[in-house]
């Protein structure tokens, strides 16, 4: 017997990119395709027969996010032919009378799971002998992280699969200089003793392989890049747990935008037309920063307008 999940985490749903120099028409798309990126995200994990979907967390990109996001992101869960776990994070946590997580329990289906409380949630009753161990966010920052609950237990319930989800950084994995986002230790995520930690909040992969076998947690990354700090190409992660304490996962390349800084020394015209080429390959969903310098001859020089109009 086995048990195929798929990992997910760090959609921010509802992200707008008000914030980020772009023209109109490129910032509607990038709200777009994290819609279309949860779309193939439920569409993989179909396609893999996956039994179980893990958000583990910031679904959405801030807990006021706009009722419209909710209805059209539990619209695409439907589509979900397994069990689907979404976890609170820091940029969507959870409060007793939130409006986001009212309307998302109110819109919820069978076989949508929200772990919004500090408790095990046994899957039996969907056919998944597995228990998961959630660490769901309540404020957006917190120098504590929210396994304490885990820690107190006199024991585990009984379960094939124990499985961990939580949101925030591991200390000397991700970065959080100022212990502000529920801050974790791999010791104790070890110490907990969970066939399997699904983690959040880490924008990039953790660990940076395509195929790894037992680790003590795993972080997906976004499975859609959200701007010029996001290099990767956006991934999920398959897991498949055997009845006989085998382990093992694959990364699965989800995204559709890419964000590339490129710098380049220019001296003449080919240089000019080289660049054009390079460009040329990445296609009309990738956003360059592009960084030139050097010293051009004055006829080369006097032309580069017409160079950057064919960028």
């Amino acid at each position: 017997m086995t048990l195929k999940l798929l990992h997910t985490a760090d959609l921010h749903l509802g992200m707008t990119f008000n914030n980020r120099p772009y023209p109109d028409d490129i910032r509607k798309q990038l709200v777009e395709a994290r819609f279309e990126a949860l779309g193939r995200v439920v569409e993989i994990a179909n396609k893999e027969n996956c039994g179980l979907l893990v958000i583990a967390g910031d679904l959405f990109h801030r807990a006021n996010v706009a009722a419209e996001a909710v209805i059209k992101a539990i619209d695409i869960l439907k589509r979900f032919a397994g069990v689907t776990a979404v976890l609170p994070g820091n940029h969507d946590y959870f409060e007793p009378y939130s409006s986001l997580w009212a309307l998302f329990r109110d819109k919820a289906f069978d076989g949508l799971i929200m772990l919004a409380e500090r408790r095990p949630y046994r899957l039996y009753d969907y056919g998944i002998d597995a228990i998961l161990y959630p660490a769901p966010c309540d404020s957006k920052h917190s120098a504590e992280n929210r396994l304490g609950w885990i820690e107190g237990l006199a024991e585990k319930p009984e379960g094939r699969w124990h499985i961990g989800v939580a949101h925030g950084t591991v200390r000397g994995i991700s970065p959080d200089f100022a212990d502000q986002y529920f801050p974790m230790e791999e010791v104790d995520l070890a110490a907990l003793e969970m066939d399997h930690w699904c983690l959040g909040h880490t924008h990039v992969c953790y660990p940076d392989l395509k195929e790894t076998g037992r680790e003590v947690f795993l972080y997906s990354g976004t499975p859609e890049p959200d701007g010029f700090d996001c290099r990767h190409r956006g991934a999920v992660w398959i897991t498949e747990l055997g009845d006989d304490g085998s382990h093992s996962s694959r990364l699965v390349e989800t995204g559709q935008f890419r964000f590339k800084e490129i710098e380049k020394e220019l001296r003449n015209s080919g240089d000019f037309e080289s660049l054009l080429n390079e460009l040329a390959d990445e296609g009309s969903k990738t956003l360059v920063k592009l960084k030139l310098r050097g010293t051009l001859p004055e006829s080369v020089y006097s032309k580069r307008q017409t160079f950057y109009n064919q960028l």
